[in-house]
């Protein structure tokens, strides 16, 4: 791992999220006893099982993928995904092999992302069970404000790929933080960016959109300005829909080097400096 890339220290909640709980916590118990716990409740949020735990176990089962990558050594993570239930599998990285594999899994079929330190791949499937059909403006509109108003802890969000229908919509979004920001303790991380990688679920209920699952593929702290700082995004079909039965499936091998010009965002959104953040959307009342 890169010296300049500080991974996931706590469960990504946001700095309002965590001060509110300790508020809520001190609130129930008395002065004396929140202060003997919170040196505790620092020491669990940051500790590693917490890192991953967005990430689900491997359920042991027969089967497993196996990809060969280059370049290896770029490589950072590697996110296999169940298409069905949005389980997320964190793959073993075997760089003397040059290949990305896991076993444990169920039968099935699982897409396949790959971060490199400046880009990431996906295979990602987006079209919902009851297939894809064009999206109304008005909907597409809708869809854009509940995800740029959502978690206002980050004040930078690009929708990089979306698929779906007039009543479910599918999201690959990254999320990014670069205004201040303090870990646990209440240190300011300086020059440090968090970003975050997220598959959405957002489904019309009368008359708006809402987030009905947003699963974290990966998130990042790392230093602006240097590698990594942006990322490019490319859509690989080849690395989706990987069936999987009682052994091992092997992909075709897979060399980031040769992938042409990177996914644009389909729409992006950035917090004005000093804004206050805008309220969430409102169901209109029924006529």
């Amino acid at each position: 791992m890169p010296a300049e890339v500080r991974r996931q220290t706590t469960e990504d909640r946001g700095q309002r999220a965590e001060a509110g709980s300790f508020c809520r916590l001190s609130s129930v118990v008395c002065p004396l006893f929140a202060l003997c716990l919170l040196p505790f409740a620092f020491c669990i949020l940051s500790s590693p099982s917490f890192a991953e735990k967005f990430h689900d176990t491997p359920p042991g089962g027969p089967g497993g993928l196996r990809i060969a990558v280059q370049p290896i050594a770029d490589l950072e993570e590697a996110i296999v995904v169940e298409a069905t239930e949005y389980k997320t599998y964190v793959a073993d990285i075997d760089r003397a092999s040059g290949t990305v594999a896991l076993k444990g899994l169920s039968p099935g079929r699982y897409d396949l992302v790959l971060k490199f330190k400046d880009k990431v791949c996906e295979g990602l499937t987006l079209e919902p069970p009851d297939g894809v059909q064009p999206i109304p403006r008005a909907s597409r509109e809708g869809v854009e404000e509940v995800t740029w108003m959502s978690e206002d802890y980050f004040n930078e969000k690009h929708l990089i790929r979306s698929a779906g229908n007039p009543g479910m919509v599918k999201l690959v979004v990254e999320q990014i933080r670069d205004k201040k920001t303090f870990d646990p303790g209440g240190t300011e991380l300086k020059g440090i960016m968090i970003r975050r990688f997220d598959l959405c679920e957002l489904r019309r209920t009368r008359e708006i959109w809402q987030v009905r699952m947003n699963r974290h593929l990966f998130r990042e702290e790392r230093k602006m300005g240097g590698p990594g700082t942006k990322l490019d995004f490319y859509h690989v079909p080849a690395l989706g829909g990987a069936r999987v039965g009682d052994g091992v499936a092997t992909l075709p091998a897979f060399d980031a080097a040769k992938l042409k010009a990177p996914r644009p965002a389909e729409a992006s959104y950035r917090e004005k400096e000093g804004a206050a953040p805008k309220p969430k959307p409102k169901p209109k009342p029924r006529k």
